[in-house]
Protein backbone atom coordinates (compact mmCIF):
# COMPACT_ATOMS: atom_id res chain seq x y z
CA UNK A 1 0.00 0.00 0.00
CA UNK A 2 0.95 3.54 -0.60
CA UNK A 3 0.89 6.15 1.86
CA UNK A 4 -1.15 8.86 0.14
CA UNK A 5 -0.69 11.52 2.80
CA UNK A 6 2.59 11.39 2.21
CA UNK A 7 3.71 11.05 5.84
CA UNK A 8 6.92 9.97 7.17
CA UNK A 9 8.66 9.41 10.26
CA UNK A 10 11.05 12.58 12.03
CA UNK A 11 13.00 12.38 15.15
CA UNK A 12 11.63 15.14 17.03
CA UNK A 13 13.56 17.57 19.42
CA UNK A 14 12.82 15.20 22.71
CA UNK A 15 16.19 14.29 24.54
CA UNK A 16 18.18 11.46 23.07
CA UNK A 17 17.12 9.80 26.16
CA UNK A 18 21.03 7.28 26.04
CA UNK A 19 19.12 4.15 26.13
CA UNK A 20 15.43 4.66 25.23
CA UNK A 21 12.47 6.32 25.71
CA UNK A 22 10.08 3.81 26.97
CA UNK A 23 6.52 5.46 26.47
CA UNK A 24 4.38 8.29 24.93
CA UNK A 25 0.66 9.62 25.39
CA UNK A 26 -0.83 12.19 23.34
CA UNK A 27 -4.15 13.77 23.70
CA UNK A 28 -3.90 15.21 20.66
CA UNK A 29 -1.81 15.73 17.61
CA UNK A 30 0.25 18.66 19.05
CA UNK A 31 -0.10 17.53 23.56
CA UNK A 32 1.84 14.64 25.03
CA UNK A 33 3.50 12.94 27.64
CA UNK A 34 7.14 10.57 27.54
CA UNK A 35 8.83 9.20 29.58
CA UNK A 36 12.06 7.82 29.19
CA UNK A 37 15.39 5.87 30.61
CA UNK A 38 16.82 9.04 32.19
CA UNK A 39 13.58 8.60 34.65
CA UNK A 40 12.66 11.80 33.33
CA UNK A 41 9.15 12.57 32.04
CA UNK A 42 8.79 15.19 29.60
CA UNK A 43 6.14 17.34 27.58
CA UNK A 44 5.63 19.01 24.39
CA UNK A 45 2.43 21.27 23.49
CA UNK A 46 3.50 21.70 19.73
CA UNK A 47 3.75 18.54 18.44
CA UNK A 48 7.22 17.46 19.44
CA UNK A 49 9.10 21.05 18.81
CA UNK A 50 9.96 21.64 22.13
CA UNK A 51 10.27 19.43 25.53
CA UNK A 52 9.53 20.46 29.12
CA UNK A 53 10.89 18.05 31.83
CA UNK A 54 8.64 18.04 34.40
CA UNK A 55 10.08 15.21 36.61
CA UNK A 56 13.32 13.52 37.46
CA UNK A 57 14.03 10.76 39.91
CA UNK A 58 15.95 8.02 40.56
CA UNK A 59 13.42 5.28 38.90
CA UNK A 60 12.59 3.25 35.88
CA UNK A 61 9.60 4.71 34.28
CA UNK A 62 8.13 2.25 31.94
CA UNK A 63 4.44 3.57 30.90
CA UNK A 64 1.92 6.87 30.86
CA UNK A 65 -1.43 7.24 30.01
CA UNK A 66 -3.85 10.48 30.26
CA UNK A 67 -7.85 11.01 30.25
CA UNK A 68 -7.91 14.20 29.64
CA UNK A 69 -5.33 17.44 29.52
CA UNK A 70 -4.83 17.45 33.15
CA UNK A 71 -5.73 13.61 34.39
CA UNK A 72 -2.80 11.49 34.26
CA UNK A 73 -0.70 8.34 35.64
CA UNK A 74 3.16 6.88 35.27
CA UNK A 75 3.96 3.22 35.99
CA UNK A 76 7.25 2.57 37.02
CA UNK A 77 9.57 -0.65 37.88
CA UNK A 78 10.51 0.65 40.67
CA UNK A 79 9.29 -0.74 44.12
CA UNK A 80 8.09 1.50 46.54
CA UNK A 81 7.34 3.94 43.53
CA UNK A 82 5.11 2.17 41.39
CA UNK A 83 2.50 4.58 40.64
CA UNK A 84 2.30 8.42 39.90
CA UNK A 85 -0.74 10.48 39.34
CA UNK A 86 -1.37 14.56 38.03
CA UNK A 87 -4.21 16.56 37.98
CA UNK A 88 -2.89 19.82 36.51
CA UNK A 89 -1.46 18.38 33.11
CA UNK A 90 1.79 17.16 34.98
CA UNK A 91 3.19 20.19 36.28
CA UNK A 92 3.02 18.32 39.67
CA UNK A 93 3.39 14.67 40.17
CA UNK A 94 1.83 12.74 42.98
CA UNK A 95 3.36 9.09 44.69
CA UNK A 96 0.33 7.25 44.98
CA UNK A 97 1.78 3.62 45.75
CA UNK A 98 0.56 3.98 49.24
CA UNK A 99 -3.07 3.66 48.24
CA UNK A 100 -2.24 0.74 45.94
CA UNK A 101 -3.41 -2.86 47.34
CA UNK A 102 -1.52 -5.71 48.50
CA UNK A 103 -2.16 -7.35 45.56
CA UNK A 104 -0.88 -5.29 42.97
CA UNK A 105 1.72 -5.86 41.36
CA UNK A 106 5.31 -5.35 42.15
CA UNK A 107 5.67 -3.45 38.89
CA UNK A 108 3.40 -1.38 36.78
CA UNK A 109 4.45 -2.66 33.11
CA UNK A 110 0.96 -1.63 31.15
CA UNK A 111 -1.29 1.36 31.76
CA UNK A 112 -4.55 1.51 29.78
CA UNK A 113 -6.58 4.78 30.79
CA UNK A 114 -10.07 3.86 29.95
CA UNK A 115 -12.01 7.57 30.79
CA UNK A 116 -11.17 9.31 33.90
CA UNK A 117 -12.55 6.93 36.25
CA UNK A 118 -11.51 3.63 34.80
CA UNK A 119 -7.93 2.87 34.72
CA UNK A 120 -6.57 -0.99 34.87
CA UNK A 121 -2.31 -1.46 35.40
CA UNK A 122 -0.80 -5.16 34.30
CA UNK A 123 2.29 -6.75 35.71
CA UNK A 124 5.14 -8.32 35.83
CA UNK A 125 7.67 -8.86 33.13
CA UNK A 126 9.39 -10.67 35.69
CA UNK A 127 8.55 -14.72 35.85
CA UNK A 128 9.66 -14.74 39.25
CA UNK A 129 7.26 -12.73 40.75
CA UNK A 130 3.70 -12.84 40.70
CA UNK A 131 1.36 -12.09 37.57
CA UNK A 132 -0.56 -8.74 38.91
CA UNK A 133 -3.51 -6.38 37.71
CA UNK A 134 -4.91 -3.75 39.17
CA UNK A 135 -7.86 -0.89 38.72
CA UNK A 136 -9.39 1.95 39.46
CA UNK A 137 -13.31 2.77 38.88
CA UNK A 138 -13.07 6.19 41.02
CA UNK A 139 -10.59 7.91 38.92
CA UNK A 140 -7.64 6.58 41.31
CA UNK A 141 -9.08 7.68 45.14
CA UNK A 142 -9.08 3.89 45.57
CA UNK A 143 -8.06 0.52 43.38
CA UNK A 144 -8.10 -3.27 43.78
CA UNK A 145 -5.93 -5.85 42.76
CA UNK A 146 -6.05 -9.62 42.04
CA UNK A 147 -3.98 -12.18 41.06
CA UNK A 148 -3.26 -13.57 37.43
CA UNK A 149 -1.27 -16.55 38.09
CA UNK A 150 -3.85 -19.01 36.92
CA UNK A 151 -3.71 -17.58 33.34
CA UNK A 152 0.17 -15.93 33.24
CA UNK A 153 3.39 -16.42 34.64
CA UNK A 154 4.22 -13.17 33.22
CA UNK A 155 2.13 -9.90 32.07
CA UNK A 156 3.01 -6.87 30.45
CA UNK A 157 0.85 -4.29 28.24
CA UNK A 158 -2.59 -4.07 28.25
CA UNK A 159 -5.49 -2.21 26.68
CA UNK A 160 -9.61 -2.34 27.30
CA UNK A 161 -11.63 -1.09 25.36
CA UNK A 162 -14.62 0.20 27.67
CA UNK A 163 -15.40 -0.36 31.63
CA UNK A 164 -15.35 -3.87 31.20
CA UNK A 165 -13.88 -5.65 28.08
CA UNK A 166 -10.53 -5.51 27.38
CA UNK A 167 -6.96 -7.55 27.06
CA UNK A 168 -3.82 -8.52 28.45
CA UNK A 169 -0.56 -9.45 27.56
CA UNK A 170 2.28 -12.13 28.88
CA UNK A 171 3.38 -15.54 28.90
CA UNK A 172 2.61 -18.36 30.37
CA UNK A 173 5.37 -21.19 31.70
CA UNK A 174 4.27 -24.91 32.09
CA UNK A 175 2.57 -25.92 35.80
CA UNK A 176 5.14 -28.39 36.02
CA UNK A 177 8.17 -25.93 36.30
CA UNK A 178 8.72 -25.22 39.34
CA UNK A 179 11.09 -21.70 38.97
CA UNK A 180 10.26 -20.38 35.53
CA UNK A 181 12.06 -18.15 33.27
CA UNK A 182 11.77 -16.56 30.14
CA UNK A 183 12.84 -19.14 28.71
CA UNK A 184 9.88 -21.34 29.59
CA UNK A 185 7.07 -19.14 28.29
CA UNK A 186 5.06 -19.46 25.39
CA UNK A 187 2.30 -16.21 24.37
CA UNK A 188 -0.62 -15.57 26.33
CA UNK A 189 -3.51 -13.10 24.90
CA UNK A 190 -5.69 -13.00 27.74
CA UNK A 191 -9.81 -11.32 27.29
CA UNK A 192 -11.94 -10.34 29.50
CA UNK A 193 -15.71 -9.18 29.29
CA UNK A 194 -16.52 -8.82 33.42
CA UNK A 195 -13.72 -6.04 34.15
CA UNK A 196 -11.16 -8.71 34.84
CA UNK A 197 -13.14 -10.99 37.25
CA UNK A 198 -12.42 -14.22 34.24
CA UNK A 199 -10.30 -14.62 31.53
CA UNK A 200 -9.75 -16.00 28.60
CA UNK A 201 -6.37 -17.28 26.35
CA UNK A 202 -7.27 -16.18 23.33
CA UNK A 203 -3.99 -17.96 21.60
CA UNK A 204 -4.75 -21.21 23.64
CA UNK A 205 -5.56 -23.02 20.09
CA UNK A 206 -2.39 -21.83 18.41
CA UNK A 207 -0.33 -22.62 21.56
CA UNK A 208 1.79 -25.59 19.20
CA UNK A 209 3.02 -22.98 17.06
CA UNK A 210 4.97 -20.85 19.93
CA UNK A 211 8.45 -21.19 20.45
CA UNK A 212 9.85 -21.72 24.32
CA UNK A 213 10.88 -18.06 25.16
CA UNK A 214 8.35 -16.16 23.23
CA UNK A 215 5.63 -13.66 24.83
CA UNK A 216 3.00 -11.03 23.87
CA UNK A 217 4.84 -7.47 24.68
CA UNK A 218 2.44 -4.29 23.04
CA UNK A 219 -1.23 -4.60 21.86
CA UNK A 220 -2.51 -2.39 19.77
CA UNK A 221 -6.25 -2.76 17.95
CA UNK A 222 -6.63 -0.64 15.01
CA UNK A 223 -10.81 -1.45 15.38
CA UNK A 224 -13.14 -3.21 16.55
CA UNK A 225 -12.04 -6.03 14.52
CA UNK A 226 -8.61 -5.57 13.63
CA UNK A 227 -5.53 -5.83 16.22
CA UNK A 228 -1.63 -6.64 16.76
CA UNK A 229 0.63 -8.21 19.75
CA UNK A 230 4.44 -7.96 19.03
CA UNK A 231 6.14 -10.96 20.27
CA UNK A 232 9.58 -10.99 22.33
CA UNK A 233 11.91 -13.24 21.49
CA UNK A 234 15.12 -13.23 21.86
CA UNK A 235 15.95 -15.52 18.53
CA UNK A 236 13.06 -14.87 16.25
CA UNK A 237 10.95 -11.93 15.15
CA UNK A 238 6.53 -12.47 15.46
CA UNK A 239 3.59 -10.81 16.20
CA UNK A 240 0.55 -11.87 16.10
CA UNK A 241 -2.46 -10.49 14.32
CA UNK A 242 -6.49 -10.65 14.76
CA UNK A 243 -9.32 -9.63 12.15
CA UNK A 244 -12.16 -10.75 13.53
CA UNK A 245 -12.31 -8.83 17.02
CA UNK A 246 -9.73 -11.09 18.98
CA UNK A 247 -11.57 -13.84 18.31
CA UNK A 248 -8.39 -15.79 16.87
CA UNK A 249 -5.32 -14.81 16.35
CA UNK A 250 -2.41 -15.30 13.66
CA UNK A 251 1.66 -15.66 14.14
CA UNK A 252 3.32 -14.15 11.52
CA UNK A 253 6.79 -13.64 11.32
CA UNK A 254 8.90 -10.81 10.54
CA UNK A 255 10.72 -11.90 7.16
CA UNK A 256 12.86 -9.07 6.60
CA UNK A 257 16.41 -9.23 5.13
CA UNK A 258 17.73 -7.91 8.44
CA UNK A 259 15.95 -11.01 9.86
CA UNK A 260 14.82 -8.44 13.03
CA UNK A 261 14.53 -10.01 16.51
CA UNK A 262 13.86 -8.75 19.98
CA UNK A 263 10.84 -7.22 18.93
CA UNK A 264 8.59 -5.02 21.81
CA UNK A 265 6.78 -1.69 19.90
CA UNK A 266 4.11 -2.81 17.13
CA UNK A 267 2.05 -0.30 15.44
CA UNK A 268 -0.17 -0.09 12.69
CA UNK A 269 -1.73 3.17 10.30
CA UNK A 270 -4.19 0.78 8.75
CA UNK A 271 -4.45 -2.81 7.98
CA UNK A 272 -2.15 -2.68 5.34
CA UNK A 273 1.19 -0.40 6.06
CA UNK A 274 2.78 -1.04 10.17
CA UNK A 275 6.05 -1.12 11.70
CA UNK A 276 7.97 -3.43 14.42
CA UNK A 277 10.93 -2.44 16.17
CA UNK A 278 12.50 -3.24 19.95
CA UNK A 279 16.42 -4.07 20.78
CA UNK A 280 17.34 -6.35 17.98
CA UNK A 281 20.36 -8.05 18.08
CA UNK A 282 24.01 -8.00 16.33
CA UNK A 283 24.80 -11.95 17.05
CA UNK A 284 28.41 -11.20 15.18
CA UNK A 285 29.26 -8.12 17.19
CA UNK A 286 27.13 -9.22 20.53
CA UNK A 287 25.11 -5.74 20.54
CA UNK A 288 21.75 -4.17 20.30
CA UNK A 289 20.98 -2.78 17.29
CA UNK A 290 17.48 -1.48 17.96
CA UNK A 291 15.95 -1.83 14.50
CA UNK A 292 13.45 -1.43 12.88
CA UNK A 293 10.91 -3.26 9.86
CA UNK A 294 7.84 -2.24 8.00
CA UNK A 295 5.26 -4.15 6.17
CA UNK A 296 3.20 -3.10 3.35
CA UNK A 297 0.83 -6.37 3.03
CA UNK A 298 -0.31 -6.77 6.91
CA UNK A 299 2.49 -8.06 8.22
CA UNK A 300 2.62 -11.48 5.36
CA UNK A 301 6.04 -9.65 4.49
CA UNK A 302 8.37 -7.19 5.63
CA UNK A 303 11.26 -5.50 4.76
CA UNK A 304 14.20 -3.41 6.79
CA UNK A 305 13.21 0.30 8.17
CA UNK A 306 15.79 0.96 10.84
CA UNK A 307 15.45 4.82 9.32
CA UNK A 308 12.13 5.51 10.74
CA UNK A 309 13.85 5.16 14.25
CA UNK A 310 15.85 2.95 16.76
CA UNK A 311 15.17 0.84 19.72
CA UNK A 312 11.15 1.21 19.51
CA UNK A 313 9.11 0.32 22.47
CA UNK A 314 5.66 2.27 21.87
CA UNK A 315 3.84 3.97 18.74
CA UNK A 316 0.93 5.66 19.15
CA UNK A 317 -1.24 7.43 15.98
CA UNK A 318 -4.03 10.01 16.04
CA UNK A 319 -6.98 10.11 13.68
CA UNK A 320 -9.26 7.71 11.56
CA UNK A 321 -7.67 8.11 8.79
CA UNK A 322 -4.32 8.49 10.68
CA UNK A 323 -3.47 12.11 10.23
CA UNK A 324 -0.07 12.13 12.98
CA UNK A 325 1.76 9.49 14.72
CA UNK A 326 4.52 9.20 17.38
CA UNK A 327 6.79 6.75 18.32
CA UNK A 328 9.08 6.35 21.39
CA UNK A 329 12.27 4.62 21.41
CA UNK A 330 16.10 6.33 21.19
CA UNK A 331 14.24 9.22 20.88
CA UNK A 332 10.85 10.57 19.86
CA UNK A 333 9.38 10.01 16.62
CA UNK A 334 6.82 11.67 14.85
CA UNK A 335 4.63 10.34 11.79
CA UNK A 336 3.93 13.79 9.84
CA UNK A 337 4.21 15.53 6.28
CA UNK A 338 7.35 17.75 7.47
CA UNK A 339 10.31 16.89 10.15
CA UNK A 340 9.38 19.31 13.30
CA UNK A 341 11.29 22.75 13.56
CA UNK A 342 12.43 24.38 16.75
CA UNK A 343 14.63 27.64 17.21
CA UNK A 344 18.24 27.21 17.96
CA UNK A 345 18.09 28.12 21.11
CA UNK A 346 15.63 25.07 22.03
CA UNK A 347 17.84 23.05 20.82
CA UNK A 348 20.67 23.21 23.08
CA UNK A 349 22.40 20.12 24.40
CA UNK A 350 21.76 18.89 27.70
CA UNK A 351 24.77 18.94 30.40
CA UNK A 352 26.92 15.48 29.81
CA UNK A 353 28.53 13.76 32.37
CA UNK A 354 29.45 10.61 31.71
CA UNK A 355 32.29 9.83 28.93
CA UNK A 356 31.44 7.87 25.72
CA UNK A 357 30.38 4.29 26.24
CA UNK A 358 33.60 2.53 25.58
CA UNK A 359 33.49 -0.14 25.41
CA UNK A 360 30.09 -1.47 24.44
CA UNK A 361 30.68 -4.41 26.13
CA UNK A 362 32.80 -6.61 28.07
CA UNK A 363 33.01 -9.85 29.93
CA UNK A 364 34.37 -9.82 33.59
CA UNK A 365 34.25 -5.98 34.33
CA UNK A 366 34.10 -2.73 32.84
CA UNK A 367 35.55 0.62 33.94
CA UNK A 368 32.48 3.44 33.89
CA UNK A 369 33.92 7.25 33.79
CA UNK A 370 32.20 10.33 34.66
CA UNK A 371 33.14 14.24 35.12
CA UNK A 372 31.67 15.77 38.00
CA UNK A 373 31.12 19.78 38.20
CA UNK A 374 31.71 22.47 40.95
CA UNK A 375 29.17 22.44 43.39
CA UNK A 376 27.35 18.94 42.63
CA UNK A 377 25.46 18.49 45.85
CA UNK A 378 24.30 14.45 45.12
CA UNK A 379 25.43 12.13 42.49
CA UNK A 380 24.75 8.32 42.45
CA UNK A 381 25.32 5.71 40.02
CA UNK A 382 22.61 3.12 39.62
CA UNK A 383 22.14 -0.18 37.29
CA UNK A 384 18.85 -2.10 35.82
CA UNK A 385 18.95 -4.58 33.00
CA UNK A 386 17.10 -4.15 29.83
CA UNK A 387 13.83 -5.05 31.08
CA UNK A 388 13.74 -2.35 34.14
CA UNK A 389 14.86 -4.81 36.69
CA UNK A 390 17.27 -2.87 39.18
CA UNK A 391 20.63 -4.45 39.60
CA UNK A 392 23.26 -2.54 41.53
CA UNK A 393 24.00 0.76 43.02
CA UNK A 394 27.27 1.94 42.38
CA UNK A 395 27.81 5.25 43.38
CA UNK A 396 25.58 7.62 46.40
CA UNK A 397 27.69 10.39 47.25
CA UNK A 398 26.58 14.10 48.59
CA UNK A 399 28.72 16.92 48.13
CA UNK A 400 31.48 15.13 45.63
CA UNK A 401 34.42 16.61 44.64
CA UNK A 402 34.78 18.34 41.38
CA UNK A 403 36.64 16.47 38.63
CA UNK A 404 36.80 13.36 36.73
CA UNK A 405 35.34 10.46 37.79
CA UNK A 406 35.75 6.52 37.53
CA UNK A 407 33.96 3.19 38.84
CA UNK A 408 34.26 -0.16 38.18
CA UNK A 409 31.33 -2.73 37.79
CA UNK A 410 31.96 -6.17 37.93
CA UNK A 411 29.00 -7.98 36.68
CA UNK A 412 27.46 -8.19 39.94
CA UNK A 413 23.92 -7.30 41.52
CA UNK A 414 23.55 -5.79 45.33
CA UNK A 415 23.42 -8.53 46.25
CA UNK A 416 26.94 -10.06 45.02
CA UNK A 417 25.99 -12.26 42.59
CA UNK A 418 27.45 -12.78 38.95
CA UNK A 419 24.79 -12.02 36.25
CA UNK A 420 23.81 -13.98 33.27
CA UNK A 421 25.21 -12.17 30.05
CA UNK A 422 22.58 -9.63 29.09
CA UNK A 423 21.70 -6.12 27.83
CA UNK A 424 22.29 -3.67 30.83
CA UNK A 425 21.21 0.11 31.58
CA UNK A 426 23.35 2.49 33.63
CA UNK A 427 21.98 5.90 34.78
CA UNK A 428 24.45 8.35 36.08
CA UNK A 429 22.27 11.14 37.87
CA UNK A 430 23.98 14.44 38.81
CA UNK A 431 21.21 16.65 40.83
CA UNK A 432 18.61 17.50 38.44
CA UNK A 433 20.27 16.18 35.64
CA UNK A 434 20.75 12.38 34.66
CA UNK A 435 22.00 10.25 31.83
CA UNK A 436 22.21 6.53 30.78
CA UNK A 437 24.36 4.22 28.86
CA UNK A 438 23.80 0.74 27.30
CA UNK A 439 26.07 -1.92 27.38
CA UNK A 440 26.18 -5.69 27.19
CA UNK A 441 27.95 -8.08 29.70
CA UNK A 442 28.75 -11.26 27.71
CA UNK A 443 30.31 -14.57 29.09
Amino acid sequence: MTNPANLQWFPTNAPIASSRTDDIWFIDPLVGWAVNSNGQIIKTTDGGNTWEQQFQDRIYLRCVGFANPLKGWVGTLTAGKRLYSTTDGGQNWKLIDNILPELAPSAICGLSVVNESVVYASGTNFPNRPPRMVKTVDGGATWTAWDMSEYATLLVDNYFMNEDCGWVVGGKADKSITNPTRDNVIPVVLYTEDGGKTWVNRVADISSSFPLGEWGWKIQFLNESVGFVSLENFNQGAILKTTDGGKTWTRLRINDPQENVNLEGVGFVDENLGWVGGWGYDFEEGNPTGLSSQTNDGGKNWQDANQIGQFINRFRFIGNPVTVGYSSGKTVYKYSDAPVTAPLVERVAPLRFLTTNAPAQFEKSVKIEYTLPENAQKVTLDIWNHFGAYVRNLVDESNPSAGQKSVVWDGKNDAGESLQPGIFIYRLTVDANAESRVIRLNT
